[in-house]
């Protein structure tokens, strides 16, 4: 009698009230730093559940996301949420509050995500499961008490549902702003308001954009107190205030965002009707990789034609 292949063995015994394995720990080099980056590798079949379980719950969830969210998300990209930046700010020049917040996949709070996450019964042991499974880091075994795998199937859209509602938390407090000094008066609707003031997040990075420094300062003592809901903090070292074209304080104008650095330059009116010209290239830093990895490329070829 012939055997049956492994994978429709493997999809005949999925189930979603079968046992969870611990995943294997695998410590990847953390790109411009040397520290290195904990991944947290499940299982071919609870690799092949999770992708179930992230069918069943991604298009509720994409339903009801926030519309500058981008990172880990169907059909968006880095190249969207800076899309989202230029038209925050190519008007007016603004203050942003580049933030990044402290090992955000590692100290996710569990009970905090599942009652977020409010799905089935089912569905909720099995993540439940997942998180709590622990993982191999050799021959050892360690607990996890909090945050999601990197490395999971399903843990990009975990970790955008922990960080679901930072935005409506900003657009609700952007109805409490006094903008007579920056509006104007007759133009004071909440809609103009929430406009004036834009979160634009990718996966654990954001920004903070408005025209009112006070503004700028008070959203960073809002978002973290709302990411003590979550277990998480921002992370002092990659939060900083900065202005797209005037110096402030120490931090020269503009700001790195996702590889690309976003800097406002003086124009004459004769160049641009608002006094301004908003520039965004690739960061010297990506530009220095980029060129790195073509040397090796041409490095290789040429020892190739001179072994031949």
């Amino acid at each position: 009698m012939k055997a049956s292949p492994p994978g429709s063995r493997l999809t005949g015994n999925l189930n979603l009230g079968t046992r969870v394995s611990p995943t294997r720990r695998v410590w990847i080099p953390k790109p411009g730093t040397l520290e290195k980056r904990p991944l947290g590798i499940p299982t071919m079949k609870d690799r092949a559940l999770q992708a179930l379980v992230k069918l069943a719950l991604e298009p509720e969830w994409e339903a009801r996301f926030e519309p500058n969210s981008y990172g880990f998300r169907a059909g968006r990209s880095c190249h969207d949420a800076i899309e989202a930046i230029f038209m925050a700010i190519r008007e007016k020049p603004k203050y942003v509050l580049d933030a990044d917040i402290a090992k955000c996949f590692d100290r996710i709070n569990h009970s905090a995500l599942l009652r977020k996450l409010n799905t089935f019964p089912t569905i909720r042991r099995k993540i439940r499961a997942w998180l709590k499974a622990g993982v191999m880091d050799g021959k050892q075994l360690f607990p996890t008490s909090e945050g999601t795998p990197q490395g999971g199937v399903i843990s990009p859209l975990l970790a955008n549902i922990a960080l679901h509602g930072m935005e409506e938390r900003i657009k609700k407090f952007a109805k409490t702003v006094d903008m007579k000094k920056s509006i104007g008066k007759g133009q004071k609707s909440w809609q103009v308001k929430c406009k004036s003031l834009s979160l634009i997040r990718y996966a654990d990075d954001f920004v903070i954009l408005h025209e009112d420094l006070t503004v700028v300062q008070r959203c960073k003592e809002i978002i973290s107190e709302w990411l003590q809901g979550m277990g998480l903090e921002l992370k002092p070292s990659k939060t900083r205030l900065a202005h797209t074209l005037n110096q402030y304080e120490q931090e020269k104008p503009g700001f790195n965002f996702l590889g690309f650095t976003i800097q406002q330059f003086p124009q004459g009116k004769y160049h641009s009707k608002q006094g301004f010209k908003t520039i965004i290239t690739p960061s010297k830093q990506k530009q220095k990789v980029h060129y790195e990895q073509i040397a090796l490329v041409m490095d290789s070829n040429t020892k190739g034609i001179l072994a031949y």
